[in-house]
């Protein structure tokens, strides 16, 4: 990734150093409230701890027990090739070295200056002028080292040590709840007929808890709508409509359910396709495009989704377009596997998003369902209309 690094204003230049932290500690945990993969997690830590810091480089390096030293396993801001091939000593003079042996954080403020550590040559061919190393700690071990540095001296204070520390704690818990994970996968191979006894059984369960849930939606939907019919306020009526919109959307997702994985995936391509379908057919003349990757996502990150393309494709139906019923919504997404993340566009042409409307829940409903998939839904300025980007992780199986 380019020393450059563009994402560490993700949260705005001018964001408080202590809000940006917190933000990047709360989206880390949010992150990892699905389990992760390790070798998928540490590039998105690496990027975390860029947003959290403000900083283009940061390094997640790991102990290497076959040559006693560590490894650049993830990290923004340096050069092509390095992840997985770069390889750092465990020694007093460096500074990650110095936190792997100590197991307490290592701020330096000017290495130039600075006569304890040694100024490698890795170090002055990216300009590094101060940095700050953390250990992670798992299962009672040292798993490895987090780093972010600058090319400025003295940037870095014990707020930023704190920071650091912090993602290096919820890392370590990370990496020992993988090691369990994996211990248990290993113990499932070795019973094979029985996970195959297993798989079939809960395959038919699947399928038959499928089944129960598109008739519970379909009779809560007849409910709904029976509900609507009986109440005579205009307003009333559209929150009704709303609501059955909504249940229509989890109704889809439900459809395009997969019963021969190992977890319930949804393919978003289909799923999304006929949501924009549906909505039109509501709405003559408003064109809906779709542009949507091939992609199958957990069931629980679907749901949200689609809910949330519901509301957004809703929204401008009814507020994009105030003085004529013409005008295209643009729906797209798209993966960024570099950054284990996908990008969620919705975009129309319209008049664009005035004062919030009294009642409206429209916004605060797509940013908590954007939090529940760990990820962040922010408007985004446009020439003409209004424009959301959801940013998500793409989770095991994605």
């Amino acid at each position: 990734m380019p020393s450059d690094f563009s994402e560490n204003t993700w949260m705005g230049e001018t964001a408080d150093k202590g809000d940006r932290q917190q933000s990047a500690l709360l989206d880390f945990t949010r992150l990892l409230a699905s389990y992760i993969p390790v070798e998928r997690l540490l590039p998105l830590t690496a990027l975390r701890l860029a947003r959290g810091s403000g900083v283009s480089h940061t390094m997640v390096l790991r102990y290497d027990g076959d040559r006693s030293n560590l490894v650049l396993e993830a990290g923004t801001g340096w050069g092509p090739g390095l992840v997985g091939t770069k390889h750092f000593p465990i020694d007093a003079n460096s500074p990650a070295g110095r936190s792997y042996l100590t197991r307490h954080a290592t701020v330096v403020g000017d290495l130039l200056c600075d006569e304890a550590h040694h100024v490698s040559a890795f170090q002055r061919e990216h300009g590094i002028r101060s940095l700050v190393d953390a250990p992670v700690l798992s299962g009672g071990m040292v798993w490895g080292v987090l780093k972010i540095a600058s090319t400025q001296p003295h940037v870095f204070t014990g707020t930023d040590a704190r920071f650091l520390q912090v993602m290096a704690n919820i890392l370590g818990v990370a990496v020992e709840r993988a090691a369990d994970h994996e211990a248990a996968r290993q113990t499932a191979q070795r019973t094979a007929k029985e996970a195959a006894a297993a798989l079939a059984e809960r395959e038919m369960r699947l399928n038959e808890l499928q089944h129960r849930m598109k008739n519970n939606l379909a009779v809560i939907a007849a409910m709904v709508q029976l509900e609507g019919h009986q109440q005579e306020d205009k307003r009333i009526k559209e929150r009704f409509n709303g609501l059955m919109a909504r249940i229509g959307a989890i109704a889809m997702a439900h459809e395009q359910l997969s019963a021969t994985q190992e977890t319930t995936m949804v393919e978003l391509a289909p799923y999304m396709d006929r949501l924009a379908g549906n909505l039109a057919l509501q709405h003559e003349g408003i064109t809906i495009l779709a542009d949507v990757e091939p992609l199958l996502v957990p069931l629980d990150q679907a749901v949200p989704l689609g809910l949330i393309v519901n509301e957004l494709l809703t929204n401008a139906a009814k507020y994009a377009f105030p003085t004529s019923a013409n005008g295209t919504v643009r729906i797209a997404l798209a993966a960024e596997p570099s950054h284990h993340e996908a990008v969620l566009t919705v975009a129309d042409d319209g008049v664009g998003m005035g004062p919030p409307r009294k009642g409206s829940l429209g916004t605060m409903l797509v940013q908590s369902l954007a939090g529940q998939i760990g990820g962040t839904a922010l408007q985004r300025p446009i020439e003409r209309g209004t424009c959301w980007k959801v940013r998500f992780p793409l989770l095991p199986g994605s």
